[in-house]
């Protein structure tokens, strides 16, 4: 058995998973400490490697980089159960198609069953729902999108710099952009390797699936919170 100064990790060959309830309870004690949300498959592994490197600390539960460094920068939850009430919150969100692609993907289910495609619909609204339009507990909180990120990473990562009371430093801004391509992604999750997918065979597939489902899930998006009308297109 661990001590209580040890936390309990899980180790993989390019990570570190910490379930210390322990450590975890640490974090969470202090409200003002940050939660990175993120509905799955929106990009959260990147970010995170990204902003590890830059801010070289750690965030739980799985450590990238600076395995030693016990001062953690973020909480990293999906909230699918859509019960978190954080005071304190990044939150990132991606294209929907893409989004709902890439979720079935991962799950190894049919790309063209409709009613896949609509449950998985569903549950994102109501994520996007929560947080971009609904909740009302946050003090402090920064939304970014996958897209604008990847787009213009010195603009948005500026934004998630002024979140954190952090300077910003374009150099060292470039070197972890540069180094967090997806084949280091690929390289850092070997715990999960549906995390990233670097076949053609599977992009080609997004594109056939975003011409299929794109209006139908934007439309059903719509039907649920037309107010994320300012916030997806």
């Amino acid at each position: 058995m661990s001590s209580p100064s040890e936390p309990t990790t899980e180790s993989y060959p390019h990570s570190l998973y910490i379930n210390d309830q322990e450590t975890i309870s640490r974090f969470n004690d202090n409200p003002d400490n940050t939660y990175l949300v993120s509905f799955p498959r929106t990009g959260s592994h990147w970010l995170r490697m990204m902003m590890e490197l830059y801010f070289e600390r750690p965030s739980l539960s799985r450590v990238f980089y600076h395995f030693e460094n016990t001062n953690y920068l973020t909480l990293h939850t999906h909230d699918m159960d859509l019960d978190v009430t954080r005071q304190n919150v990044i939150y990132l969100y991606r294209n929907p198609a893409d989004t709902i692609y890439s979720q079935i993907s991962y799950y190894k289910r049919d790309h063209t069953d409709i009613n896949e495609v609509r449950n998985w619909t569903q549950m994102y609204a109501q994520h996007l729902r929560k947080w971009l339009i609904q909740e009302s507990f946050t003090h402090v909180k920064t939304v970014l999108t996958y897209e604008n990120l990847t787009l213009d990473i010195t603009a948005k990562f500026e934004k998630i710099c002024k979140h954190l009371e952090v300077a910003v430093d374009a150099r060292k801004l470039e070197n972890a952009y540069k180094r967090i391509t997806k084949d280091e992604v690929k390289r850092k999750t070997l715990h999960d390797p549906m995390v990233v997918s670097l076949e053609q065979d599977y992009e080609d597939k997004r594109v056939s699936f975003r011409e299929r489902f794109k209006d139908c899930i934007l439309q059903q998006i719509l039907e649920i919170e037309p107010g994320l009308s300012r916030f997806i297109h």
